[in-house]
């Protein structure tokens, strides 16, 4: 058997691993199901989907118009039959007592339901423009230059990145990016709990495995007392460089499994049909608290790619970090605390930076400060973080940083002490 082969079996053979990736996947099911439990008129939206398409222009409008208005009145019809009462819209049927006496049948109320949910989507369409002119980019950055009372260089360098996204957000509206029909976020939040709730648990839960699984792999030797057995021979000095391919590998792998396991079976319960070409930055999208404007044309599936391809990267620079701090510390545990430890610094850090200093924006340039803000990955994300290539400067400067260093322990673990 090969060294990295053997180095991997150290992995998948470990009860520790393979139990965390269970308690993992386990967690994860039951944080989707739980999320979308009491969403089963999301699947109306395909329904919508299939007949009109999913971009909102005046032919399409006229369409949807018509059906809501055909399946407005078969709703009055049955109400009227059963109360000898009509209404405006399902939405005022609901806010009276309809079920009162168990006058309708159940499949009187899924169709009263069907039709409010896509009464929602109608109106919603139908205000689309009024909704986009209310998004002012240039108010957004300005009170965030407020609420941290910047000033100088600092807040010019703010209005300049919210400018830029000023006219990213004007070519949006050119474009009719931001109509097209999407789950909406005000209503279900689908964006906000795919990529702020459940991704956020599976990066953190990938960043726990990776840096136990480098500690694990780079500390071997040394808890089982082996190391002077194994790294004495001129070979096993190499040997740090194939538990750093190794260590990559594996947490590859891990990341495939937990991110591939936990969206397959989201995407078997919340139904994307016909809306994996749907622009990202759709004002659908929007919810209360944030208005999802991409820097990027992106569709939703490449989006959610790039958003993937971004936590690949993120984690195999904890595998970095954690094997630089592996050839100082030989204990495995000791590794995660260090770990932790590094990132309750590098989090804390940009707090004791004057904000009217330029050294803030730096400071934000961090694969743990790049984590915190995966639910807004390649949008504007607040005063100190929202520039066009935020993601992709993060990675490419780190990725130069931490290679470099691993190289040098890789060199410099040929003449290190074993003591």
């Amino acid at each position: 058997m090969s060294i990295k082969l053997y180095e991997i079996k150290k992995v998948i053979t470990s009860p520790v691993m393979i139990g965390l990736i269970a308690i993992f996947i386990a967690f994860n099911i039951f944080i989707i199901f739980d999320g979308t439990q009491s969403r089963s008129e999301l699947k109306i939206l395909n329904k919508i989907v299939d007949k009109f398409g999913y971009k909102i222009n005046d032919k399409m409008m006229v369409g949807f118009k018509l059906y809501y208005n055909d399946q407005l009145k078969k709703l009055n019809e049955t109400t009227f039959e059963k109360t000898s009462k009509t209404y405006k819209s399902a939405t005022e049927l609901f806010s009276h007592d309809y079920n009162s006496g168990n006058i309708y049948k159940k499949e009187d109320i899924e169709f009263f339901n069907y039709v409010r949910v896509i009464e929602n989507y109608y109106y919603v369409a139908k205000d689309i423009d009024i909704n986009c002119k209310a998004v002012n980019i240039a108010a957004i950055g300005e009170g965030g230059i407020s609420m941290f009372n910047l000033r100088g260089s600092v807040a010019n360098t703010v209005r300049k990145q919210y400018a830029k996204l000023s006219i990213r957000f004007d070519k949006m509206k050119e474009n009719g990016e931001y109509k097209n029909l999407f789950f909406i976020g005000k209503a279900y939040g689908m964006h906000a709990f795919l990529f702020s709730t459940l991704f956020k648990y599976l990066i953190y839960e990938i960043m726990i495995l990776v840096v136990l699984i480098t500690g694990y792999l780079m500390s071997y030797e040394f808890e089982n007392k082996t190391h002077f057995v194994v790294y004495t021979t001129k070979r096993g000095r190499k040997l740090n460089k194939d538990k750093f391919y190794v260590a990559i590998f594996t947490s590859i792998s891990v990341t495939t499994i937990i991110i591939g396991i936990s969206l397959g079976i989201y995407f078997s319960v919340v139904s994307y049909s016909g809306l994996w070409h749907v622009p990202i930055s759709s004002s659908f999208n929007w919810d209360n608290k944030l208005s999802y404007i991409c820097w990027f044309d992106m569709s939703f599936i490449k989006y959610l790619f790039c958003f993937i391809g971004l936590v690949y990267a993120c984690e195999i620079l904890f595998v970095c970090i954690t094997f630089i701090i592996s050839n100082f510390i030989k204990s495995s545990y000791m590794n995660f605390f260090i770990f932790a430890i590094i990132f309750g610094i590098v989090i804390i850090v940009p707090s004791f930076v004057p904000v009217n200093s330029n050294a803030i924006f730096p400071v934000h340039f961090t694969p743990f400060a790049l984590i915190l803000h995966s639910p807004v990955w390649f949008m504007e994300k607040g005063v100190f973080t929202t520039f066009k290539y935020y993601e992709v400067d993060t990675i490419a400067v780190w990725v130069v940083i931490l290679l470099t260093l691993c190289g040098i322990c890789i060199r410099k673990f040929k003449k290190q002490n074993l003591y």
